[in-house]
């Protein structure tokens, strides 16, 4: 078959009625193709009761035409180059009986198969080339000068909105400069056909109404056509692959279509596909039951292009799953396939497959297993990995756990002592659906601490005491060691500022729960920061603050030179802030204070400094 490609534009057109008769397009966008020989073509016109477009589209300037009543848009294309005058009529009847009635019409061109034919750029003022909008039946229009190949566009319109029929044919057809138009433009075959499954196919010139065609087959050995002997209607039945022409008698048509033969493929319906997951879809590789759809055709040479359909109105639309390699499906779903053979088109019946999701196996395994150990490394309490789902499933542990020695690794995984290995995992796999799992835990290793060591900076003068706790831990262990001074709150910060005076301790824990330690017990002794003697009632004397852990015995004042200033009784009364009846000033002053240890009944001393405010 023979067809003119334009840009952006699908041509569908049929012919009927007398002599040939085509339809026309309402719109540029479904504009039909026309010819013009010795013949004048017949057109049944665009109105009321064969149209619901009333007026030409808006955006092509349509010159003369005031009105665009009920268009039919054509094309031709010039076959010889040379002047070609055509006149255009309109009657009641396609014979030119009933009546005549007004026509219009306007003509643009040239263009090239490369234009778009019915852009506003295309239908111009500059690109008119005919237009008349006068009250007769009959118009006329030339094309002057045309070369071969070119293409024009003709709208006509009927303002008179009554149905009839248009005539067109080229008035100069005979004189010896006149061009003419291309018929092979005008398909009353089809495309060529390639069958799939069927042993025969009824040719019919479904574009054309004649009385008379004649009908070939080309013949290899002769090399050209031969003639099919009584055939001359305009229908053919045809069982044998080949290439048919038909030409309809006296009008110089013809038109030729190739008629191939093909087997039908035949998918086989492939096993329900498995999928696991424990939602109520998943994702899902449509493609894995390709072997099983086209094993009828193991060793061939044919290549298939194989659709997959998510359901049966889906694929009665046409509408193939895009990305069958990740296909999200439900349990259940019933999805359809085709094969179509890649040389010949032909595509298979569908065959159908569920899709079984299948929920995966489920334990819980925390992300990290803590170990611990005591301070030689042995562990202290034994932990078990792993859950017992049941006979129906395998499981394979990694490092392997086969204590028994049978060949079959155990639900469980006993730890004893510290594996070599940071990381255990399991494959746990249902025996029936093939579904699996795979759990992980990474092993840490932790020990209590051995002691804690106290460190003391400050005093309950400058800013109080700072008191810092170190936890001892087993070398090599990343423990992480939280810290409580007495029975206070545990923090992970290992300092504690503003301690009070007194007896005290810091513990240590491992913050997994793996043990803890308690530092020695430590004495802080306490005593005001500074006083205000200003007779006020608050703060007007200054002493170490006594408690019934220690024996304070002595307490002496100096200044900042280190004169002695008084010697305190610790357990009555207090300094004034005087020296010998004389106020002392605002400033730094030393003290130092001999006290015995209740516990060990060691004689001690304790240095240090406060302010008198003034």
């Amino acid at each position: 078959m023979r067809s003119l490609q334009l840009y952006c534009l699908t041509v569908v057109f049929y012919l009927t009625g007398t002599g040939i008769l085509f339809s026309q397009g309402d719109r540029c966008a479904s504009i039909q193709p026309f010819c013009s020989g010795t013949t004048e073509y017949i057109f049944p016109n665009s109105n009321p009761g064969n149209s619901s477009v009333p007026s030409a589209e808006s955006g092509p300037d349509y010159s003369c035409l005031e009105t665009q009543s009920y268009p039919a848009w054509f094309y031709l294309q010039i076959g010889d180059s040379g002047t070609l005058n055509f006149e255009i009529s309109q009657t009641v009847n396609p014979d030119g009986s009933g009546g005549t009635l007004d026509v219009d019409f306007i003509a643009w061109g040239p263009f090239s198969a490369e234009d778009n034919l019915c852009s506003n750029s295309s239908l111009s003022s500059g690109n008119i080339v005919g237009c008349s909008y006068s009250i007769e039946a009959t118009e006329n229009f030339n094309i002057n000068n045309a070369r071969e190949g070119e293409i024009y566009v003709v709208m006509i319109t009927n303002f008179s909105l009554k149905p009839g029929f248009i005539g067109l044919q080229q008035t100069n057809i005979s004189d010896p400069n006149a061009g003419t138009t291309d018929c092979s433009i005008v398909s009353i075959l089809g495309d060529d056909k390639k069958i799939c499954g069927e042993n025969s196919v009824e040719l019919v010139a479904k574009n054309v109404i004649a009385n008379s065609f004649e009908w070939y087959i080309f013949d290899d050995v002769l090399n050209d056509f031969k003639i099919i002997p009584n055939q001359s209607s305009a229908n053919l039945n045809v069982s044998e692959a080949g290439l048919y022409q038909i030409i309809v008698t006296g009008t110089g048509i013809t038109d030729q279509v190739l008629i191939e033969f093909f087997d039908l493929p035949e998918a086989v319906k492939p096993f329900d596909l498995a999928g696991c997951s424990n939602e109520t879809s998943t994702i899902l590789d449509l493609t894995i039951v390709e072997n099983e759809l086209t094993q009828n055709y193991v060793g061939s040479l044919n290549t298939f292009k194989i659709d997959y359909y998510e359901s049966p109105v889906n694929f009665e639309n046409g509408i193939s799953v895009e990305n069958p390699i990740a296909f999200e499906g439900r349990s259940q779903q019933e999805i359809l396939a085709t094969i179509t053979d890649q040389t010949s088109g032909c595509t298979s019946l569908p065959v159908s497959f569920k899709l079984l999701i299948q929920p995966v196996p489920v334990i819980i395994l925390n992300e990290t297993t803590i170990l611990c150990v005591d301070f030689n490394g042995n562990i202290v309490a034994p932990v078990s990995l792993g859950q017992d789902l049941g006979a129906g499933y395998a499981y394979n542990w990694t490092p392997a756990n086969d204590p028994d020695g049978d060949g079959v690794q155990n639900p469980n995984f006993n730890i004893n002592e510290v594996p070599e290995e940071s990381n255990i995992s399991v494959l746990i796999t249902d025996k029936i659906s093939g579904c699996s799992s795979t759990f992980s835990t990474g092993i840490k290793v932790y020990s209590a601490p051995q002691e804690v060591s106290v460190q003391i900076s400050g005093n309950d003068f400058d800013g109080g005491y700072v008191v810092r706790g170190t936890a001892l831990g087993r070398t090599g262990d990343d423990a992480t060691y939280e810290y409580r001074l007495d029975n206070g709150s545990w923090q992970l910060l290992a300092s504690f500022a503003s301690v009070p005076g007194g007896n005290h301790t810091i513990s240590s824990r491992e913050i997994n729960g793996c043990g803890s330690a308690i530092s020695q017990p430590f004495r802080l002794i306490g005593y005001p920061r500074f006083f205000t003697p200003n007779s006020d009632g608050y703060n007007d004397t200054w002493n170490v603050i006594n408690d019934s852990e220690i024996s304070i015995t002595k307490v002496f004042i100096f200044d900042r030179y280190g004169k002695l200033l008084k010697q305190l009784d610790p357990t009555a009364g207090g300094w004034d802030g005087t020296y010998n009846s004389h106020v002392m000033p605002g400033d730094d002053y030393w003290f130092l204070l001999e006290y015995k240890d209740a516990d060990s009944g060691m004689q001690n001393k304790f240095e240090g400094h406060f302010t008198l405010k003034r």
